[in-house]
């Protein structure tokens, strides 16, 4: 080989010398020298640093040795050919990442080792593939669109929310201009003319603000996006991260919410409720509701009122300020408010600001006039029908009925008749205002008052009319002037036969017909006073028959006692007046007269041989004839339609007031009162009629001995009440009343 000019022989030996020098001297290399067998024989550079142990004690180790376990296999495919491999060295007790790089040497089977330290390069990969997983977790998590463009304005990041927002496969979309994909045709040419105007000036419409735009699908549907998009500098080169969100599902939420609000309104403004709110000093800031305009209120007065003096001079005043009051310390309060005929129910809660501290008062008021109205409806129908089940008066369940429908309507007169032969009559009950009471003080035809009248019985059904249009002015139409009606509602009521038994007149000043409510309650207090009327004449007719029944019983006493015919009807007769006169109740009448006829039932038992026997009977016969008064007692004690004053009358009309009567001898004031009425009145039939064993006594003589008998054997109080009403009476004439 020829040597070339100036070439200096010794000079490669020295620069490789300086070379390993160089490199043994440097923190991350060791240079090895090993054996055809593997064994090391010298060991330079960081070997300490590396190995954690002297260079001197390598030398007889095998390389194999110095590796982790898990990485000594690799040393077997080791050849001249291979001349770099990597693996870890035992460090620690742990395993430290090298580069091997084996250069043989002129000796057969010696080689050089190189050693180098990968631990810091290894760390800095597995860091950036820790960065880099955790930067795709996000785009892929990301719920938004999260595009990157290099300043050619080409894909270089598309997330999985991109896919789906757009419709474009990430594959699909990388390296393609963004313009193209998703920018509408007619604004490609603003968006590349601001990237343009950007990276020259560095000013740009979407950097750093957030602006909803429209953009394209890749089906060509269009969208409404928000785009948030930031320039960045990566190593020198200008790239562009927008965050974009679609903007079609809030749309389309917000759209609802905003139809949902405004129904919510348009209902809220039709619903009877009435809403205010006050501060901490209880003055109303805002009054709304569609009870405003139902109560023909207008809130601006109200605004700046406090509710104190709102409230005064009702009722439930304190209630309402207690109540707000209630809701500044954080707890609901509730009552109720009547104004201007209808009844509010209010709900008081407190007011909150945003950091939830109370600052006020919120109240909603509902309208419960109605819900009252059917409660208070309810309990009167109840108590109408008790009263019918419970066979009251007819006028005390009339006066129900009426008052039933004077609680469902304000200012409305109510007026309950009776129908008989085509006249009509007031029925009883309910009083009525002086103009009509004289117009219905008797029997009136329809005819009679006005025309309406005659309508609502032949159609039977609800008849309405204005009264100021009707020209004739009769009594009536001047009676219903008078107490300022313009409205007339009439509602026959029938019978379950059809026939018209009354009628319910209802009188209203304001004009117009009743509303669906009022009339179906009309019509409900129709079927209820069809029911009264029918029961009371069912009743009537039972007691009727039992009247019948009763005075039959009695008057068959006298057919048997010929002697004594008519003392039946002379002893009720007497008795009810003398009654009248005491000022007895209707009720106590009633029994003293069922006791009347029943007086001597008990005189069945006893044979027809000492009853009708001429002359005095005999102490036996007289001691069988005291007895009918228990007799008669115990045949009727168990018949529920007697009370027990009416049997007080049979068992004890003869007892004495000294106490020497029968049959248990009672005196004074232990005899029962109808007992003792009874007594005057038997004893002076008995002095004024003809028996078998004396004459008729005149009736002046009678009294005069009933005067004897007073304090001996009868109440001298009720024989004076009794002589006072006999003197009182005058020839062909009545006898006189309780105050004589």
């Amino acid at each position: 080989m020829t040597q070339r000019p100036n070439a200096q022989p010794g000079r490669p030996a020295a620069l490789g010398r300086s070379l390993l020098t160089f490199l043994t001297s440097q923190p991350e290399f060791m240079l090895l020298t090993v054996d055809a067998q593997g064994r090391i024989e010298a060991a330079q550079g960081n070997v300490a640093g590396l190995l954690g142990t002297a260079p001197e004690t390598l030398p007889g180790q095998s390389l194999a040795d110095l590796l982790v376990p898990e990485d000594r296999a690799a040393l077997d495919g080791l050849t001249d050919q291979t001349r770099r491999l990597t693996g870890r060295l035992r460090s620690g007790g742990g395993g430290r990442w090298c580069e091997l790089n084996v250069l043989p040497l002129d000796r057969p089977g010696e080689r050089l080792v190189f050693v180098r330290d990968l631990s810091a390069q290894r760390a800095a990969e597995d860091r950036t593939r820790a960065l880099e997983a955790r930067r795709q977790a996000l785009l892929d998590v990301a719920t938004d669109a999260i595009v990157t463009i290099d300043r050619h304005g080409r894909v270089v990041v598309w997330n999985r929310a991109a896919e789906r927002t757009f419709g474009y496969s990430e594959q699909d979309a990388l390296h393609q201009p963004l313009v193209n994909l998703i920018v509408p045709p007619e604004a490609r040419a603003a968006h590349l003319s601001g990237m343009s105007r950007h990276q020259q000036t560095g000013e740009g419409r979407f950097s750093g603000r957030r602006v909803e735009l429209q953009a394209v699908r890749r089906d060509g549907e269009r969208l409404l996006v928000a785009v948030s998009m930031t320039p960045v500098l990566i190593e020198g080169e200008l790239f562009y991260t927008a965050f974009i969100q679609d903007l079609t599902q809030q749309q389309a939420a917000q759209r609802q919410l905003r139809e949902q609000a405004l129904h919510l309104n348009l209902m809220y403004e039709q619903l009877p409720v009435l809403s205010w709110t006050t501060d901490q000093d209880l003055r109303v800031r805002m009054v709304s509701g569609g009870g405003l305009a139902r109560l023909n209120l207008d809130s601006a007065p109200l605004v700046g009122q406090r509710i104190a003096d709102l409230l005064r001079g009702s009722s439930h005043a304190e209630q309402g300020v207690s109540a707000h009051m209630s809701a500044l310390a954080g707890q609901r309060g509730r009552y109720t408010h009547p104004f201007r005929e209808h009844l509010f129910e209010v709900q008081v809660s407190p007011l909150h600001s945003e950091s939830g501290q109370t600052v006020g008062t919120v109240a909603l008021a509902t309208d419960v006039t109605d819900q009252r109205r059917e409660e208070i409806g309810e309990q009167y129908r109840a108590r109408v029908l008790r009263s019918i089940a419970t066979g009251e008066p007819l006028g005390d369940t009339l006066h129900l009925i009426a008052d039933l429908l004077a609680q469902q309507a304000s200012r409305l007169q109510v007026q309950l008749l009776t129908v008989r032969g085509g006249t009509l009559q007031t029925a009883p009950g309910r009083p009525l205002p002086p103009e009509l009471a004289g117009v219905f003080s008797g029997p009136v035809r329809p005819e009679a008052l006005h025309p309406a009248w005659v309508t609502a019985l032949h159609s039977r059904d609800l008849t309405v009319c204005a009264l100021n249009e009707d020209g004739s002015w009769t009594p009536f139409r001047l009676a219903t002037a008078r107490m300022g009606v313009r409205a007339l509602w009439l509602m026959p009521v029938t019978s379950r036969t059809g026939e018209v038994i009354g009628v319910i007149a209802a009188y209203r000043a304001a004009p117009g017909g009743p509303s669906v409510r009022l009339a179906g309650l009309l019509g409900q207090a129709a079927q209820l006073m069809t029911v009264a009327v029918e029961q009371d004449q069912y009743l009537q007719t039972i007691l009727t028959t039992r009247e019948e029944t009763l005075r039959t019983l009695g008057v068959a006493l006298e057919f048997r006692d010929y002697e004594t015919k008519g003392h039946t009807d002379r002893v009720v007769r007497l008795s009810l007046d003398l009654a009248r006169r005491l000022g007895l109740s209707g009720e106590q009448q009633d029994e003293l007269r069922r006791g009347a006829y029943l007086h001597d039932l008990g005189k069945i038992a006893i044979p027809d041989q000492i009853l009708l026997k001429p002359g005095r009977p005999t102490p036996d016969e007289w001691e069988l004839i005291r007895r009918h008064p228990v007799t008669g007692y115990e045949m009727l004690r168990h018949t529920p339609a007697l009370g027990a004053a009416c049997l007080e009358v049979v068992l004890h009309h003869h007892e004495h007031w000294n106490g020497n009567g029968y049959p248990h001898g009672l005196a004074g004031a232990r005899i029962p009162l109808l007992a003792r009425v009874f007594a005057v009145v038997d004893t002076f039939d008995a002095l004024t009629s003809a028996r078998p064993y004396k004459a008729a006594w005149p009736e002046d003589q009678a009294l005069a001995e009933l005067e004897g008998m007073a304090g001996r054997v009868l109440d001298p109080q009720l024989v004076a009440a009794f002589v006072q009403l006999r003197r009182a009476a005058r020839p062909g004439g009545a006898p006189a009343g309780p105050d004589g």
